[in-house]
């Protein structure tokens, strides 16, 4: 691997222990890779943040950056903790997670990460934009930067990331490349009323594609000009757990992929698929083992809910309430929740008897009970380990199940 001078002044520690410790991890990550160099990266999302996936050798080591007195050279954001740090004791969440929770998030304030605790930074806390190169983690977000905004980032691991922070550096592998973002597999949306469909329907689209696709590059044809960003995080969320997908090129959406001529780099796709009903409700199918409609949990924002997603909640909320053998709980940022308390949708929800928790991920949360209904299709198949049924279905019908209303 070629390095520059700044590069191996890092690596010998010219620059301090720190980013000794971290430049090492990042050129045997790329020299296991292949990358021919490192580069620059402009922003990096951690999602090493959490406690409960990095454990206590990964909190050792975010310690032993922040005793060295090291800096992130670069902008970072912070994925969920293991906690919500406000409502942790009466969520009943460890008392043991919650002290070392503390001393990671103090040490990556410390280092100089922004605070956002959201696996949807692009909403509330990054500033990146069409041709950056970034280093992000968390599945979700990383599609959303390559597909969406037009950054290019790789899918990065934990700790991997809080290294990249450090020395504003990151291997020159896989995404990063020209030649690795040309489109494969080519979709095509002609059967479907893509204008009624809402951010659940675009997540069993991305299910579907990505189950398809598995780790290939898929160009889909047909995504109206005017879809929304929680459409898009929906369909980012369910791409990359469908298959392992961290770029799709949506014609006329992703900034570099006008047409499919300029998505696949000027070649043939390799395969051409129609979307019809049929695939999205056989997809819909997959993703739901609830028999009836009354789940004992009712979970909704995997990613994250931003100030709109909450604001129509309150409003399907409004004057009804929460029926007193389910759980509805609500997941969004501290930015996103701060705001919707300024507009009294937080009040709505938690007087119908829903519960909004900031900051942490649905995987922290302790839930009692056996079934599951959500809007996200990322929590459906990734829950189903964790529940002995899971349903699927949009923001209004799980609001219809939260209440009794039944169809």
């Amino acid at each position: 691997m070629f390095l520059t001078r700044e590069d191996e002044e890092l690596l010998n520690g010219e620059h301090g222990e720190g980013a000794k410790i971290a430049m090492s991890v990042l050129v045997k990550l790329g020299e296991m890779y292949d990358a021919d160099r490192m580069l620059n990266v402009e922003n990096v999302h951690i999602d090493g943040s959490a406690y409960g996936w990095i454990n206590d050798s990964g909190l050792e080591l975010v310690e032993k950056f922040c005793s060295l007195g090291v800096r992130f050279r670069v902008p970072a954001t912070l994925n969920p903790s293991s906690i919500d740090f406000d409502m942790w004791k009466e969520l009943q969440m460890s008392s043991r997670v919650a002290e070392k929770q503390l001393r990671l998030a103090n040490a990556l304030k410390r280092m100089g990460a922004t605070p956002t605790w959201t696996c949807a930074p692009y909403q509330y806390g990054a500033d990146v934009r069409f041709g950056q190169n970034v280093a992000w983690g968390e599945s979700n977000a990383v599609g959303f930067a390559n597909t969406v905004v037009g950054a290019r980032t790789e899918r990065l691991g934990d700790l991997a990331d809080v290294c990249s922070a450090i020395v504003g550096k990151y291997p020159y592998f896989g995404l990063y490349r020209d030649e690795n973002r040309r489109g494969e597999m080519l979709f095509e949306l002609r059967k479907q009323d893509l204008e009624t469909f809402g951010p659940t329907d675009y997540g069993i689209l991305g299910f579907f594609i990505g189950s398809v696709a598995e780790a290939k590059i898929p160009v889909v044809s047909g995504i109206p000009k005017n879809v929304t960003t929680d459409q898009l995080k929906s369909y980012c969320a369910a791409v990359a757990v469908g298959g392992s997908v961290g770029l799709s090129h949506l014609c006329g959406v992703t900034p570099e992929a006008e047409t499919v001529a300029h998505a696949c780099h000027g070649s043939i796709p390799e395969e051409k698929i129609t979307i019809g009903t049929n695939q999205l409700e056989q997809t819909r199918q997959k993703l739901s083992t609830l028999k009836g409609d009354c789940p004992e949990v009712i979970c909704l924002g995997c990613p994250h809910y931003s100030v709109q997603e909450l604001t129509r909640l309150a409003q399907l909320l409004k004057g009804k309430k929460v029926k007193k053998d389910v759980r509805l709980v609500v997941l969004t940022s501290r930015a996103a929740k701060t705001l919707a308390v300024e507009m009294g949708a937080v009040k709505t929800i938690e007087s119908s008897g829903g519960k909004v928790i900031a900051d942490t991920c649905w995987n922290f949360v302790p839930f009692e009970g056996r079934t599951l209904m959500t809007d996200s299709v990322k929590m459906a198949w990734v829950s189903m380990s964790k529940f002995t049924e899971v349903g699927i279905g949009n923001m209004d019908r799980c609001v219809e199940a939260a209440v009794g209303i039944m169809r």
